[in-house]
């Protein structure tokens, strides 16, 4: 009888561990808004986290109300615990168009495409919510109140190795 007892033990055992020991680091719930400077949300993208500590990266899109919920293994699940360096990219076509004049609203400055050049970081910790406010620079404007082409930002053409 203690045979059929320890066998089923075990059994529960091996079925509550079916998934454990798989090396990765558990997510945390993480979301928030990216915003700009005077508040208002950006409101197209993607953000995208780098784990300082164990190098695992979160993405999430960015709504038009500027939220987002980080996935990081599976949807909307969050990031790793501890610092992490952040990016947000847009893909925004505001050159080279005959007769276009592009607009600087809702733009996201290109440093912040880099995690070289953004300086954006956020701290996703197991004990907490983790409601984050990502805050983020427009496109710098020129002198003629265009936005500045990615020559004018010293963007593009080389980079550093």
């Amino acid at each position: 009888m203690q045979l059929k007892s320890l066998l089923s033990a075990f059994a529960i055992l091996l079925s509550v561990c079916v998934g454990c020991g798989d090396g990765r680091p558990p997510a945390y719930p993480a979301k928030g808004r990216v915003v700009f400077a005077d508040g208002s949300p950006v409101k197209v993208g993607t953000i995208e986290s780098k784990s300082r500590l164990h190098g695992v990266q979160a993405t999430a899109s960015i709504e038009l109300d500027g939220s987002f919920v980080f996935t990081t293994y599976s949807k909307g699940d969050g990031a790793v615990a501890g610092p992490h360096d952040c990016v947000v990219v847009q893909f925004v076509q505001a050159e080279n168009i005959k007769n276009h004049k592009p607009s600087t609203l809702g733009v996201v400055n290109p440093k912040h495409a880099s995690y070289a050049s953004s300086n954006l970081q956020i701290e996703i910790s197991p004990d907490k919510q983790n409601e984050l406010v990502i805050e983020v620079q427009g496109v710098p404007k020129s002198k003629n109140g265009n936005a500045k082409s990615d020559h004018e930002q010293g963007i593009g053409g080389h980079t550093k190795e």
